[in-house]
């Protein structure tokens, strides 16, 4: 059985208002926890943005199109 089919089982068998107060105990703690952020290489994210932007602007590109076709079609 694992832990959280456990977890479930305990609270499911908890008396409603305990139910109340654990939901109400966890969300308290998920909103006082450090958000992790993953580690983003500089520029990148900004360059993606623009070539989806440029995508949507002009219906450059479909889902697959290599990047040197994106270019060309850029270009031209």
């Amino acid at each position: 059985m694992s832990t959280l089919v456990q977890i479930e089982s305990a609270v499911a068998d908890l008396p409603a208002q305990d139910q109340w107060s654990l939901l109400s105990w966890l969300q308290a703690r998920l909103k006082a926890a450090p958000t992790v952020q993953k580690p983003v290489s500089p520029g990148r994210p900004t360059w993606l943005d623009e070539v989806r932007q440029m995508r949507e602007a002009c219906s450059t590109g479909k889902p697959g199109t290599s990047v040197e076709q994106l270019i060309t079609e850029i270009r031209s």
